[in-house]
């Protein structure tokens, strides 16, 4: 029973920040299990796979009916995701619980590394992209609710911003958080997206990413329904608290929470990778 409640806790923990910051909730919900409740790594990322879908079915609603997502570049991008996260599962199972640790680690300070490069810049004008990006319009616009005015934006580098989706892909089947630690980045940093709009386009994708690595997994029998269950109740409700917060906050302020947030969960996990049993 104490087992389920840190579960509960954690995962709407979780699920309010993965809404907020477009990475799913499983760089909260895989550490908990795995270091705090000693979970298998297999059967945490496979839990935290069903988790994220329900995260994105919470937070990828509401920020739809506000404009945030960019539905057009989420559903091409989400292409390249699935492709990654199949192959990541079957890495994942290859590579074995330590090394899936270890990585978890790198990636997560890698995000960080790439979040703190674009702190001070702007969005770039609608149609600022290259002709194959203007011939798929895939510009947008929406309402800042933190600055009370309206943000239109251009998308750049879709030529290597779709490749890179890949790898993202492959850390959400390899590692269970939904590949939003890299695809906030690719959309922020490559494509020149606004944050808040990376984030929310972040959270569209997820949920089509996840599904595929989440049907992989329960298929390979490593999905367990008591600890996916609690994890899915509290990440749904985290998440729908969290895609609420998330339009209000100021840009700056969430790119440093997303930072702050991975460089602390990259220390629990290289701890675990060399202290521990992964």
């Amino acid at each position: 029973m104490e087992a389920i409640l840190i579960i509960l806790i954690s995962s709407t923990g979780a699920g309010f920040i993965g809404a907020m910051m477009g990475v799913g909730g499983g760089i909260v919900v895989v550490p908990v299990l795995a270091v705090v409740l000693d979970v298998p790594i297999r059967l945490a990322i496979g839990a935290s796979m069903i988790g994220v879908v329900a995260t994105s079915s919470a937070a990828a609603a509401v920020y739809v009916r506000q404009g945030l997502s960019n539905i057009r570049l989420g559903i091409l991008l989400s292409q390249a995701t699935v492709l990654g996260a199949l192959g990541g599962v079957l890495f994942g199972r290859i590579a074995g619980g330590r090394a899936i640790t270890a990585v978890f680690a790198g990636v997560l300070v890698f995000a960080a590394w790439a979040m703190l490069r674009r702190h001070r810049d702007k969005p770039v004008p609608p149609g600022a992209g290259g002709r194959l990006e203007d011939r798929l319009n895939l510009s947008g616009r929406y309402l800042d609710g933190s600055a009370g005015r309206e943000v239109r934006y251009g998308v750049m580098r879709l030529a290597i911003g779709a490749p890179a989706m890949i790898t993202a892909g492959l850390v959400s089947g390899m590692l269970g958080v939904g590949g939003g630690i890299f695809q906030v980045p690719i959309m922020d940093v490559v494509m020149s997206m606004p944050i808040k709009a990376a984030t929310a386009t972040s959270n569209f994708m997820m949920g089509i990413t996840a599904a595929a690595g989440a049907v992989a997994f329960f298929a390979m029998g490593e999905i367990e329904p008591l600890i996916a269950a609690p994890v899915t109740v509290g990440v749904f409700l985290g998440a729908t608290l969290g895609s609420h917060v998330m339009p209000r906050t100021a840009d700056s302020r969430l790119r440093f929470l997303f930072v702050g947030m991975l460089l602390f969960m990259a220390v629990m996990m290289a701890w675990r990778a060399v202290m521990g049993d992964a």
